[in-house]
C-alpha cells in the first residue's frame, strides 16, 4: 500500500512536469519517470564518514535490472568532489522501487559550516527524472580535535573538605605539566579557579585525587570540576554522578 501511494504521487508529479505531452502510467507499457523517495534530508557527519541509502522509485517496471548514475547540480550545492562519492541507482528487475547510497566523508568538512549536496538522477532519452535530492548536513564536533584559542581554565566546585583534594595534567609521556591542591577545608559550595593553562597540539591525561577515597562528596555536598576553554568544556566531572573515590580519569587530545 505505501508504494502504490508513492507511485501515486510520483505519476501525479511526473504529469505536472509535462507540459507538452500527456503521461500514460502503466508499469508495462507506460512512460517512465524517474525519482527519489526523499526532497531534502538532512543530517550530521560522524568521525570516518557515514553511508546514507535513498530510495528511488520509478513509474515503471523492467523484466531486467535497470542503473543510473546521479550528477551534482554544482549551482545549487557548496560542497567539493572530496567530500563524497556517489554510488549508482539500481532499481531489480520486476520492482518500481530502488534504491541510491551517498558516502560523506568527514575528514575535509569544516565545523559549523553547513554543506549543500543537490543530486538528479541522469536518466537516457525517452525518460524523465524529476524530484532532486537534497542533502543538508554538519560535520560532528569531535572533541579529540578540538582546538583552543586560548589558554585553558579549570573551575573546581569544592565540597567541605578541600584539604584531601589535588588535581595533575600530564602528556603523553606521563610528565606532569600542571598540578594542584590540596585547598583549604571549610570551603563547601566555593569555587576555586585555576587559569592560565596552555596547551599545544597533542594528547593529555587529567586525573582529580581524594585522599579519602570519597571523590568530592563530603556527607551532604557533592562538588565537580570542568576543563574548558572558552565555552568548550574539555573535561568533565560533574555531581550527581557518584561518588568517583580515590581518583578521576580522564585522556582527551587537542589539535
Amino acid at each position: 500500500m505505501k508504494i502504490f501511494i508513492k507511485l501515486c504521487i510520483v505519476a501525479l508529479l511526473f504529469t505536472a512536469c509535462e507540459d507538452t505531452e500527456s503521461v500514460t502510467f502503466d508499469p508495462s507499457s507506460g512512460q517512465t519517470g524517474i525519482g527519489f523517495a526523499d526532497s531534502v534530508i538532512d543530517f550530521s557527519v560522524p568521525v570516518g564518514g557515514v553511508t546514507n541509502t535513498v530510495a528511488v522509485f520509478s513509474t515503471t517496471v523492467s523484466s531486467q535490472d535497470r542503473t543510473y548514475n546521479v550528477v551534482v547540480d554544482a549551482d545549487m550545492s557548496n560542497v567539493t568532489a572530496s567530500d563524497y562519492s556517489l554510488g549508482t541507482v539500481l532499481i531489480p528487475a520486476n520492482s518500481h522501487e530502488g534504491s541510491l547510497e551517498v558516502t560523506f566523508n568527514y575528514d575535509g568538512l569544516e565545523d559549523f559550516v553547513q554543506n549543500i549536496l543537490v543530486l538528479n538522477v541522469d536518466v537516457p532519452t525517452g525518460e524523465s527524472a524529476f524530484s532532486s535530492l537534497t542533502y543538508t548536513f554538519l560535520r560532528e564536533f569531535d572533541i579529540n580535535e578540538f582546538v583552543c584559542s586560548s589558554d585553558y581554565q579549570l573551575i573546581i566546585n569544592l565540597d567541605n573538605f578541600s584539604s584531601e583534594n589535588t588535581w595533575e595534567l600530564t602528556d603523553g609521556t606521563g610528565a606532569v605539566l600542571y598540578s594542584g591542591g590540596p585547598y583549604a577545608d571549610g570551603r563547601r559550595g566555593e569555587t576555586e579557579t585555576v587559569s592560565g593553562i596552555a596547551l599545544t597540539t597533542g594528547c593529555y591525561t587529567f586525573e582529580f585525587f581524594d585522599s579519602y577515597g570519597d571523590g568530592l562528596f563530603d556527607g551532604v555536598v557533592e562538588g565537580d570540576y570542568n576543563l574548558v576553554c572558552g565555552a568548550q568544556t574539555v573535561v568533565s566531572y560533574a555531581s550527581g554522578v557518584g561518588n568517583f573515590g580515590a581518583s578521576n580519569s580522564t585522556d582527551f587530545c587537542v589539535n
